[in-house]
């Protein structure tokens, strides 16, 4: 079966259907939800949060869009109303996932290097906005185009060639001295 079959299920009360679905999709709202916030435990509590109301709207899904594309719009949404106070704590595992365990002297002090520059680089994202944040993550970690970032954020192309734009160069301006201090 399909995710629209599946959803259609799951809006009469299939459960069966709808753990079909979590099953399919939790690795990716999982992904965008650790993206965003940078800690695991808050990553797993979103990502139950953005299933939990996918089970509560099931019935509202007319099918206008692809299932994950409905789904990916609930995840943004909930990101952005995610607790914003709530300091993110920083995650041991690294972003490009680049460190290996064991290996010679060399390669422990190249995994310090890398192990730094990944903590600046999270930092420098956790600095931009929300939204520009969002955005940069579905382009960058969830290889989604511009026009799928578009219906997920529900705004237009320019809105999301704008917010892309902004965010390179806000992560740029924050690297920059960065690299010149030779921190990066």
């Amino acid at each position: 079966m399909d995710d629209r079959q599946l959803i259609m299920l799951a809006a009469s009360g299939d459960p069966r259907s709808f753990a079909e679905l979590v099953r399919r999709h939790q690795g990716k709202m999982l992904n965008l939800a650790y993206r965003y916030t940078r800690d695991r435990q808050d990553a797993e509590d979103l990502a139950q949060e953005i299933f939990f109301k996918a089970w509560r709207h099931a019935g509202s899904f007319r099918g206008e869009a692809a299932f994950a594309t409905w789904l990916y719009r609930l995840a943004v949404n909930s990101c952005l109303n995610h607790r914003q106070g709530k300091k993110a704590r920083p995650d041991p595992q690294p972003l490009t996932e680049n460190l290996q365990a064991g290996g010679e002297a060399g390669q422990a002090g190249d995994d310090l290097v890398a192990a730094e520059r990944e903590t600046r680089l999270r930092g420098a994202l956790a600095a931009l906005p929300p939204r520009q944040r969002l955005a940069l993550a579905l382009a960058s970690f969830e290889d989604k185009s511009y026009e799928e970032i578009a219906a997920v954020m529900e705004v237009s192309l320019p809105a999301v060639e704008s917010l892309l734009f902004r965010a390179r160069q806000n992560l740029a301006a924050i690297l920059r001295p960065l690299k010149r201090k030779g921190e990066l």
